[in-house]
């Protein structure tokens, strides 16, 4: 770059002036023949691959998945099951969760789906819900809060009050509703909560005022939880995405499946969101609270906030 003082790379030889003499020849033949060879950790931990893979999945783990019949909520129930977990799949339409239900065990995969109907806006299915899976399973290690919804794109002047207060209803006080109701389950054993945001709670998107700032309302939420369970062993963390090839995107786009091996794309996959709420549910995400973690492709732009 113009103006810029390149930084030179330490060669092999000046590099390994810091490392201990009993690991020099280890990184020497890593360089040379080009294979991984497992190092110690200084910390004790062991990092095995396969204690990598155990840490990093949510098998043997009880979970609750909202808005769980299709799009993103199908597709974290599905990865779940299929790493091991029993999953509570809820939804407003008993038809819809019994046919994922059917869907994911038959399949012969090594978690199990129980269908439960609840609207996550009307309290006492809520707490139905919640009476529902502990008389199932016990008790609950991870909630994901994926019910949700938008609506079309409408400036704030000609937004209709009434769906302001839908819009707020079913995205945030319907998180409030079920963290609420699975708040003694969660804290008597230590879990995971994982909120379904949206980049619209993140940067100011014309036309998505209300869902906007619902989804802005589950971050500080998020955050919020976080401090007050931390002690109860409770991690709270969430996701923000951007466009993800649903159904409804789709359509209302008229794009296809994306390409995920292309990572200039605008528009990503249900499958890889759930692969991070995965990640934060897992074991592998023991300090990580607090989050929201935005996933999105590029441009990255100064209004990402985590771009600074």
């Amino acid at each position: 770059m113009v103006g810029r003082e390149r930084i030179p790379i330490p060669s092999l030889e000046t590099s390994t002036t810091r490392l201990r003499p009993d690991r020099i020849s280890l990184v020497s033949r890593s360089l040379s023949d080009g294979r991984h060879y497992d190092r110690p950790m200084t910390d004790g931990s062991d990092r095995s691959t396969e204690t990598v893979r155990r840490r990093s999945s949510v098998a043997d783990h009880t979970a609750v998945v909202t808005g769980g019949s299709s799009g993103i909520g199908r597709e974290i129930a599905a990865t779940f099951v299929a790493d091991g977990a029993d999953v509570v799949v809820c939804s407003r339409s008993q038809a819809d969760v019994e046919t994922v239900a059917d869907e994911l065990n038959g399949q012969d995969l090594p978690g199990e789906v129980l269908p439960v109907e609840a609207d996550v806006t009307d309290c006492e299915e809520v707490e139905a819900l919640a009476e529902a899976t502990v008389e199932e399973f016990g008790d609950v290690d991870v909630l994901v809060n994926n019910a949700g919804g938008g609506g079309d794109l409408s400036h704030l002047d000609s937004l209709d009050p009434d769906e302001w207060d839908r819009l707020v209803r079913v995205n945030l006080t319907g998180t409030y509703n079920v963290t609420r109701a699975f708040a003694d389950a969660l804290t008597d054993g230590g879990g995971a909560v994982v909120n379904v945001a949206s980049m619209a709670g993140e940067y100011g998107i014309p036309g998505m005022s209300a869902y906007g700032a619902a989804k802005a309302g589950v971050i500080s939420l998020t955050r919020t939880l976080a401090n007050e369970w931390a002690a109860e062993d409770v991690r709270v963390n969430a996701v923000s995405p951007g466009y993800v090839a649903t159904e409804t995107i789709k359509e209302r786009m008229g794009v296809d499946d994306p390409d995920r091996s292309d990572v200039d794309r605008e528009i990503g996959t249900p499958g890889e969101v759930a692969d991070l709420v995965r990640f934060l549910a897992s074991p592998a995400a023991s300090f990580v609270t607090g989050r929201s973690v935005v996933i999105k492709g590029p441009p990255v732009t100064p209004a990402d906030p985590d771009s600074a």
